[in-house]
């Protein structure tokens, strides 16, 4: 079965995913998709706007995955078409989830990149910046943590919210590393000396040819 590696949309990003899931559910149309996804708060996880639902609900019925099954119109409202996933598209789906669950994949977050480069501005400048994001990191993992307890309340199952326990964990521990190294720059622990001397270039070059 093929991936959609010559379309504009693979079916691994998090929108594909997602409406193959909801459509796994029970038949329906992008609106209620987008709905769906944002009372699930989704779209925390997910980049979701209405041009590229559309789109990816295209590609996705293009190559077969999801169909077209009836269309629906209420009053003035323009005529709305309901999807089901196909056979095939199932297939993608479970195999796509197994290859996400067990293979990590290289990414590239803009912290990282901060982090890198970090040693040109100058320390007390950058603590003070690690000291801010360690602030907002506080705030989002409140947030995080008043949602998952909403949610709960509510009914829903552990298991219907872990993506949401995984963000809180990752928000805790990425906060708590930058306090450290917050302070490790006020105490003067972490060298603040730009370049790598030639010999360890040559290290961390070899260190850093990987593959995905």
């Amino acid at each position: 079965m093929k991936y959609m590696a010559d379309l504009d949309v693979e079916v691994s990003s998090p929108l594909a995913l997602s409406i193959l899931t909801l459509l796994d559910e029970r038949p329906m149309h992008p609106y209620e998709m987008a709905s769906t996804m944002r009372e699930r708060h989704q779209d925390e996880f997910i980049r979701l706007n209405f041009g590229t639902l559309y789109h990816t609900v295209d590609v996705l019925e293009r190559n077969g995955w999801i169909l077209s099954v009836e269309r629906e119109k209420e009053g003035r409202r323009p005529e709305r078409t309901i999807y089901k996933i196909s056979d095939s598209g199932r297939e993608v789906l479970q195999r796509s989830l197994g290859e996400l669950l067990r293979k990590p994949k290289r990414e590239y977050p803009n912290f990282v990149a901060g982090l890198m480069f970090m040693h040109h501005i100058d320390k007390v400048e950058a603590a003070n910046h690690l000291h801010e994001r360690a602030e907002l990191l506080d705030a989002l993992t409140a947030k995080f943590e008043h949602v998952f307890a909403e949610l709960r309340n509510q009914g829903l199952t552990r298991l219907a919210l872990i993506e949401i326990e995984h963000k809180i964990a990752m928000l805790d521990a990425e906060r708590n590393w930058v306090r450290k190294v917050e302070k490790e720059i006020k105490d003067g622990k972490l060298e603040w000396k730009a370049g790598i001397e030639a010999g360890h270039a040559m290290l961390r070059r070899s260190h850093g040819t990987s593959t995905n």
